[in-house]
Formats: C-alpha cells, structure tokens, sequence
C-alpha cells in the first residue's frame, strides 16, 4: 500500500507531494487575502503578490531542487539498466537528464520572476506543465523502489 516507502521511492512522492502543496497552499493563501479569484485563477497569479508570492518561490524553487535530484537518480538507474540489457542508449539517457535540468532550471526562473505577459498562454502552458510534471514523475515510483542509499561515516584522527 504504502509502495513509496521502499527504497529511494520516496523522492519521487516528495517532488509531486511538495509541488502539489505548493500550488495549492499558495491558491489558498491568495483568495484569503483577496488577490484572486476563487474560480479558475491562473497559476501566475496566486504567485505575484506577497504574502503568497513568497510562499510560492520557496516551495517551486525547492521543487525543482527535488525535480533535479530525482532526474538524476533516474539517470543513474537507467545507467545501470544499460550495462545488463541496453535497454537505451547512454547518449539518450544524458540528454534526457539534461533536458530534465533545463527543466528544473526553468521551474527556478519562473518560482522568482512572476510576470503578467502573456497571460492566456502563460496560464495554458504553467497548469500544462504542473500537471504533466505530477504525472510524469509518478511513474517513477516502481524505478525507485529498489534503490537505496546508503551513508557512512568514518571518523580519522586521535580521540
């Protein structure tokens, strides 16, 4: 049941979890101070004005930290796929990692330079985006499942 728990899992169900929360805390910080209507508000706006604007950048620009190391950990488990079945090939997997960064690196650009230009076609692409993003990286959960990590520590010297 509890299938994000297992192995590295977990990133993958932060990342969507955490953006989630992030649209939705800062949509609800929004209409309660009156800057935005209830119905059908563009992403950009529950994101322009403090307080929610400050809200809103912190949690998408750590999203797309979470964004970036989970593309990582997809490169490197795809990686390892590679030098038993080559299954794709290593060229494809780096630019789909770099790809993914440039995309994270946009998420960063757009949590911190709110704009209202364009903003029909910024709406479309932003919940576009947000959503496919959620789905996107759902799919990875069974992939994460079995890796893990593991820290150790070694201490050196005199005691």
């Amino acid at each position: 049941m509890l299938c994000f728990l297992r192995g590295m899992a977990f990133v993958p169900f932060l990342l969507v979890t955490w953006s989630s929360a992030a649209f939705i805390i800062s949509y609800v910080v929004a209409v309660l101070s009156g800057h935005v209507n209830p119905f059908l508000p563009y992403i950009s706006d529950t994101g322009t004005t403090p307080p929610e604007s400050g809200i809103f950048g912190f949690m998408i620009n750590f999203s797309a930290f979470l964004g970036a190391a989970t593309m990582y950990t997809r490169y490197k488990i795809v990686q390892k796929q590679n030098q038993t079945c080559y299954f794709s090939t290593p060229v494809f997997n780096l630019v789909s990692l770099v790809l993914g960064l440039v995309g994270c690196f946009g998420m960063g650009i757009v949590a911190n330079f709110q704009d209202y230009v364009y903003h029909v076609v910024s709406a479309i692409c932003e919940w576009t985006v947000a959503f496919g993003f959620i789905f996107y990286f759902l799919t990875f959960i069974q992939d994460f499942q079995s890796v893990t990590l593991r820290i150790s520590t070694e201490i050196n010297g005199d005691i």
